[in-house]
């Protein structure tokens, strides 16, 4: 009998890393040129990634890749918006969290900020709905 084979642990270092790439590709595909962030800019209140488009509209991007959805996770969103809101904080800015797990595509967490409830929201249908203008 052979004992069970062992799966490699994932990095999760470079499993985040390997997102930000992702979304910066994936914004720049649809219009809005952007760069992984931390290699960039450093510090940890710097954005994961980082669109200047989005950043002149005031916001702050936050990655999180993860094997399983997180959409619904109480505990996982509360730490994800804690981070985001300080880092966002100290930029000035408004957090936007990003997420996306096993391969599916990203969704947003909209903050609306008062008594409003975040929600998710498609990247695509986010973007369109800020109405940042790609034209040079």
């Amino acid at each position: 009998m052979t004992a069970p084979v062992k799966k490699k642990p994932v990095n999760s270092r470079a499993k985040g890393a390997n997102g930000e790439r992702q979304l910066a590709k994936d914004l720049t595909a649809l219009g809005y040129p952007a760069t992984r962030g931390q290699q960039f800019r450093g510090g940890g209140d710097s954005p994961d990634v980082v669109c200047e488009l989005l950043r002149e509209k005031g916001y702050h991007l936050e990655c999180k890749v993860t094997k399983d959805c997180k959409l619904f996770s109480p505990a996982t969103l509360a730490e994800w918006d804690q981070q985001a809101e300080r880092d966002a904080r100290a930029a000035g800015l408004r957090p936007v969290i990003i997420h996306r797990w096993a391969r599916s595509g990203w969704w947003v967490r909209v903050q609306r900020g008062g008594w409003w409830m975040p929600y998710w929201q498609p990247l695509e249908h986010w973007l369109h709905d800020l109405g940042v203008s790609t034209d040079g």
